[in-house]
Formats: C-alpha cells, structure tokens, sequence
C-alpha cells in the first residue's frame, strides 16, 4: 500500500511539473507574431505583409495611411515592450513599473520635459504628418486590442499592460534619440566642476580642442564661485554637479563612450563599377537586444519604394535607401545645449534676474508615479527664458537652467516622407530643410552616380562664449541670436575627390564664419577609412566591407614614435621587455584582432597613460566622469605628441614627472596587470580574452533571466579608434558596449543593398529572429536586402490586412 501511495505522489509530482513547464513555455511564447493568415483591420484597402528569412517585413500598401497603419502593427509585433519601455524611459514613468530605484531618473526627465517637447512639436506639424502618425498609432493599438492576451512575456514578468499608443509618444521618442545623440550639457558640467577641482590655469588643458592662440578667461562670474587660493574644493558644488552630471545618462541609456557616432561615406559613379554612386553607414550606438535599430521594407504601390531602418516606435525609414537616392547619416555633433547660471530673488525665489529686472519663472506641476504607492508624486518644474532649472534635481547650489534646441519646437517627422520619396538632390535637402535635431551629417547617393553631404540641423548662433562652461543667465550677454542660416550649413556636391567621408571629425576649418563645436570626435576612424578607400582607380562592395570591418588603428600609428621613443629607452624586466617587442612588432601594422596580444597592450597601456597622468588631480568621482565621457582624448594625444603639460607631474610624488615617465611607468604596470589576467608569457596573451562582446536585454540584468535573454560573450577585435568600431566603457573595461548594430551599402547602379543587423529583427526572446544575424555579424559578413516589388511577391510568409 505504501508503495502505491508512494508512486501515486511521484506521478502527480511529475504531472505538476510537465504542467508547471508548459505553462512556463506557453508564457514565454506568449507575443511571437502571427506570420501567416488575414487579419481584420481599420484601414481603407488591403494591404500585404511578406516576412523574409530574416523576419524583416516588406509592406506592400495603396495608401500612406494604410502603410504606416501596416508599419505600427508590424513594429508592435516585433517590439512592442521595447516601444514602450522607450516611451516610458522619455515620460517619466520607469518608476511606475519599475519602483524607486528610478525615481531620480524619472524626475529628470520630467524636470528637462521630453514629453513637452513632443507635445510642442505635434503642435507644429502639419495635417498630411498629423495624419500619418495617427494611421501609425492606429496600427500599434490594433495589434494591443487584437492579442491583449497574448503579448510578450516582459508585460507578465513585470506585471502590467501597455497604454494605448499616442502620436505624442512616437515624437517623445525622437526627442529622446536627440538627446542621446546631440546632448553635451555634461561636458559643461565635468569643466565646471574640473575647475573647481583643479583650478582653472590645469583645466583648459584638458577643454576640447581650444585653439592655442585662445586662452580661456574666466567671465567674472566663475571669480565669485571657484575664488583663487581657496585650499579644498567645496563639496556642496562639486558632489551635486557630479550627480547631474550622471542623471544625463538616463541611467546609463545614454552615456558616451568614444566611438559614439558613426561613420559613412559615398563614393561618385566615376569611381563605382557601374554608373550609380555607392553608399555605404554604420552607425555606432549602444549594443544590445533587440537591436536599437528596427528593419522594414515600405512599399506604396505606383508611388515609392523604399527600404532601411528606423528606431521602434517611430514610423517610416530614417536610414536607407529607394529606387532613385540612397542616404544615410552620422553625428555631427554641434554644441547645441548651453546651461545658464542664475541668480533667484531671495525674498520671492520664483524671480530671476534678467537685464536688471526680476522676472517671475513659470511654474508647471509634473507627476511622477511610483510602484507600490497610490498616488503620483508631484514635481515642480521651474521653467525660465532659458529653459527648465535642471539644478533643483540634485539640489545644486548654483542654479543652472538648460537651454537645448530640441526644446525649441521643431518639425522632424515632417522630412520623412519627404526623404523617402525623394528623386534627387534638390529633393533631398528641400526634405532636410524640416530635419532640425539632431544635427546630423547626411551623405546621398543616386542613381545618375551623383554624392551629397550636408551637416544639417539647428546649430545656434551666440552672442559671445563658446558653450564650454556654463554662462551667465543674467543678461543678453551670451544669449542666442539664432541659428546658422540653412543655405550656409556646411554641404558638398560632386566634390573633385569623387568620395566623401564622414566619421564624427572636424567638418569645416577655421575659415567658415560660424562657431559649431570644439568637441570633435578624434579624426582616427575617418583617417582608417580614407586609407581603403583613398588612391583606388574603382571601388566597389568588397572595398567597402574592407573598410566597414577594418580594425586598422590610426591612433597607435600616430602614437607610435613617442611610445617606442621612451619605452626602447628605459631599464625594463625581462618579461616587460619580452612585451615590448611584441609591442614593437604589432606597432609596425596595428591592426586590433582578437587573437593578437599586440592590442591588448596597446589598449591597457593607453587607459593605464590616462590613470597616471590625471587621477592623482582629480578626486576618484570626478576621474570615473572623465573616463565616461572621454573629454580629454584629443587634447591628451596632442599632450603625448607635443610632450609638455602640467598634469603629467604627479602630485603625490617628491619627484616632477614628464611624458616619458607617464609612459614607463604606465607600461610597466600594464604589463604587470596582464600577467596578473592572462600569464607570464606575453605572446600568449589576447585581446579578445579582454575585449569580448555581450548582447544584454534590459531584463538580462536578473540573474535567473540572464541565460533566457542575453546572448554572448563573443571575442571581438577593435576598438574605439578603428573604423569597425568596437567601444568600451573606460570606467568599466574592456567589455563592448557601443558598435554598429546596422551595417549597410548599397550600390544604386542596380539598386542592390546588403547588410547585416547584430541581434535580429524581433524582440522576442524565442523567436528565431531573436539572434539569427549575430553569428554574420561577428564575422563581417551580410545578407541581400530583398527589394524588388516581384522578389517580395515570391516570399513564402504573408499576412493580408483587409478592411473592415
């Protein structure tokens, strides 16, 4: 008997397992999209949903209302907890979901007003965008009303259902991808509080690109607040402003590693294989899953015919190309954020003071939900001519109120349908003319073989300054008079050259009659890619790959003499001499491959020149922000190449040290911190051991999901300086972070593309497009991208859309 019992609770053990598993399964499986079949929807006529082999899909419509409906109801499918993730991340309203781990977040983001912006821009645009968005929005809530119970298992996991879509929350997310591409209000911050920590006379050598003939002088508001001769820096400005320095990041959404940008370049027809010009883009973003980046085709019958990317939640293609122009894009980085200091009335501190008068802040109420409490907290945005008073988050004594072009009313949408039904030239930039941030260097390439370049977007005029450090907010002094002029945007068209590159480097020289920035990418990337393309009688797609996947660093090159100079000079060990010709040897071609010890020196050494030239200056705070945003790296290479500068003597020492001192010693620790990571025998150390790549989905952070949604390490060459760009977090080495998650090209003889999207194009972590391309990615490989309206027609997976 008690055998039988005992089999009996074995069976129903195994029984409520089997269940538990399948209901588990059934969860996680809950939101893979419907790929096959006729769907029921409120659109004018039908329209034709094809899926290729890589899940990306190809929309056939005859109307732009019913495409862009097809467009949101495909993107939701695809990525709808990633949309709304966005939407939240850019309303203030992680917390609510989330609980208060992110409330100082969200408070941010309220108190800056991404959301407000939206709601100013939809107010701008005009009926036919209006229209679009709308059909758009229709589309994503269509798809949440048809599988409301059954959308992906994030919306389980954390316990909640998504909101209707809105028009206002497609243009929050394109004032998002501003701000993550354009915002530079923390480098006002980090040379603020680099002043109050060093002093100015050691901080300007570090400001980004200052013309040497130019010294900085301090306006005579910094007297008052950094006073000469004071012993300590005050840990009432220099904590708070590196609170808000990190409250930019939008918890880590957003923060800058070098490489941040891209790259792109277009090559004429007279140095093509046919008579069309080639483009070719790889924009550097954050990695992840599912990719930043998502992929469709849109077809309007008898109207257009166009293929690329866009960023989930938004509609239409931001990238790509059609059947008469190809485009694509890259930062270019302007100075379009200035904080203003201000000065509050004291016996009515909603006044500041402005041309002698005081002059009453308008008061707006935001609100802020949070996990487990019942209502919303209430948040006060002061808002001023400048713009909000972003200090109060962090309670900064000093209030600095931002202004940002993206605040400004701007009309982005608008340029889309424009750009992606675009014939020629003329027809492309009349488009840009609407595209206002972020300030963007766009190429062009068509069918005739004619190439293009504008660096396009608001960029503002000052009255004086150069958006260094905060300005003083109580007069017109540095206010702004405007935007440099659209006809007077720096552009190009047929240059002699036949080719046009763009990597994030300097665009115009010292002649052009308008300030844009001083913080340029360093020119690395562009010089790697100029060397596969530069001297070649033709070019064609297999140049291209070469030059999209070079992991040639110019930086070493360049670095290259002054290293070796004071290495091959000093009393080295066996072993660090042992590392030294190795070094030697890589340095004579330095191409960053995985399986080479070459760059993993070389990479150490550069971090370890950094750490023993700067840290001892700069509390361990303030060195971490310098290491984030890499504010120093040209004017440190120029530092190593000229040889002289005062933070290359240690504080802490008896001794002065030089350059070449910086340089030992930093190698000999960097040797001794590769002995301690890969052994005592230098040729068997490697670079992809260090430097490897994970692809993490927000949710991959828990640990029992981790294995579920993540997907890597992979050993990886590269680094921030090669155009195949593979960028690190300095703070944090050596794990990638930032890359290319789209790489494409396309030649526009024949209209041919190719690419290749790290990740796949779906969001579900069981879906086979999850991670189908990773493997093509790692290897610098691609796929065709189907175009023509009859290859469409013969893919096997197809939803028809039918009215009503």
């Amino acid at each position: 008997m008690r055998k039988r019992w005992l089999w009996v609770l074995l069976v129903f053990v195994f029984v409520l397992l089997v269940v538990t598993a399948g209901l588990i399964y059934r969860t996680a499986r809950r939101g893979l999209p419907e790929t096959r079949g006729n769907i029921k929807a409120d659109i004018e006529k039908s329209v034709e949903i094809y899926r290729d082999q890589y899940g990306v899909p190809h929309i056939i419509a005859s109307t732009m209302e019913d495409l862009f409906f097809a467009q949101g109801y495909v993107q939701a499918q695809d990525r709808l907890w990633q949309m709304d993730m966005s939407r939240r991340g850019v309303s203030g309203r992680l917390s609510e979901i989330l609980g208060e781990d992110y409330v100082e977040t969200d408070l941010f983001t309220l108190t800056v007003g991404f959301k407000r912006a939206a709601e100013k821009n939809y107010e701008l645009l005009e009926q036919e965008s209006l229209a679009l968005l709308e059909a758009y929005s229709a589309g994503v809530n269509a798809y949440i009303e048809d599988n409301h119970n059954h959308l992906s298992p994030e919306f389980a996991l954390l316990g909640y259902s998504p909101a209707p879509w809105t028009p206002q929350d497609s243009l929050s997310i394109a004032v998002y991808m501003s701000w993550y591409l354009g915002s530079n209000m923390d480098s006002e911050l980090f040379h603020m509080a680099l002043i109050e920590q060093v002093g100015l006379d050691l901080a300007q050598e570090i400001f980004p690109d200052y013309p040497a003939e130019g010294p900085i002088i301090a306006p005579a508001i910094y007297e008052d607040i950094f006073p000469k001769g004071r012993e300590a820096p005050d840990p009432d400005i220099l904590d708070p402003l590196i609170a808000l320095m990190q409250l930019t990041d939008l918890k880590g959404e957003t923060s800058y590693v070098p490489g941040l940008g891209s790259n792109n370049w277009v090559i004429s027809g007279e140095l093509a294989p046919g008579r069309g010009a080639i483009l070719a883009n790889d924009m550097h973003l954050g990695m992840g899953l599912p990719s930043i980046w998502h992929a469709s085709h849109l077809i309007l019958e008898e109207y257009f015919n166009v293929t690329g990317v866009m960023f989930p939640g938004i509609p239409g293609i931001i990238v790509g190309f059609n059947e008469h122009i190809a485009w694509g894009v890259t930062n270019t980085g302007p100075d379009v954020q200035d904080l203003y200091i201000l000065e509050f009335n004291t016996n009515d501190p909603t006044q500041y003071l402005y041309m002698e008068e005081w002059i009453d802040a308008d008061l707006i109420i935001e609100y802020l939900p949070v996990k487990g409490e019942e209502e919303p907290r209430q948040v006060e945005v002061m808002i001023t001519r400048f713009g909000p008073v972003v200090s109060s988050v962090v309670d900064l004594e000093i209030p600095l109120a931002l202004r940002w072009t993206a605040l400004e009313g701007t009309r982005e949408f608008e340029a889309l349908p424009g750009l992606m039904r675009a014939h020629n030239w003329e027809q492309f930039t009349d488009a840009l003319e609407n595209f206002m941030t972020p300030t963007q260097n766009f190429v062009y390439a068509d069918r005739e073989g004619n190439i293009g370049y504008r660096a396009n977007g608001l960029i503002p005029i000052r009255s004086s300054g150069d958006g260094l450090l905060p300005a003083d907010g109580t007069s017109d002094q540095y206010e702004w008079l405007g935007y440099i002029p659209w006809d007077e945007l720096p552009t190009l068209y047929n240059p002699p050259e036949g080719i046009i590159v763009t990597a994030n480097h300097r665009v115009v020289d010292d002649d052009y009659p308008y300030f844009i920035t001083y913080s340029w990418a360093p020119p690395y990337r562009a010089m790697g890619i100029w060397r596969e393309l530069e001297g070649r009688n033709k070019l064609d797609f297999v140049d291209i790959i070469r030059a999209q996947t070079s992991f040639f660093n110019t930086q070493a090159e360049t670095l290259n003499p002054v290293l070796l100079t004071a290495l091959q000079e000093a009393e080295l060990n066996e072993l660090q001499r042992d590392a030294l010709t190795i070094f030697e040897q890589w340095l004579e071609t330095p191409v960053e491959e995985a399986g080479e010890a070459g760059p993993a020196i070389y990479n150490m050494l550069y971090l370890q020149m950094i750490e023993h030239t700067f840290a001892d200056e700069m509390c361990s705070d303030l060195y971490e922000r310098f290491l984030s945003n890499r504010a120093g790296t040209n004017a440190f290479d120029r530092m190593l190449l000229n040889g002289e500068s005062g933070w290359f003597n240690n504080v802490v020492t008896a001794e002065k040290e030089e350059r070449n001192d910086i340089i030992v010693s930093a190698f000999k620790s960097t040797v001794e911190n590769l002995q301690d990571l890969m052994g005592s025998e230098p040729s068997q150390w490697r670079w992809g051991e260090l430097h490897t790549i994970t692809l993490e989905h927000n949710l991959g952070s828990v640990a029992l999901l981790r294995n579920f949604y993540n997907r890597g390490p992979y050993p990886v060459g590269g680094s921030f300086n090669t155009p195949a760009s593979m960028s690190y977090q300095m703070p944090d080495p050596y794990g990638v972070t930032h890359s290319a998650p789209w790489r494409y090209m396309v030649d526009m003889s024949e209209q041919r593309g190719m690419d290749v999207l790290a990740g796949g194009n779906s969001g579900h972590f069981l879906s086979e497009h999850y991670n189908d391309q990773t493997e093509m990615w790692l290897a610098g490989e691609y796929k065709e991208m189907i175009f023509k309206i009859e290859e469409v027609r013969q893919l096997e997976e197809k939803i028809t859309l039918t009215s009503q």
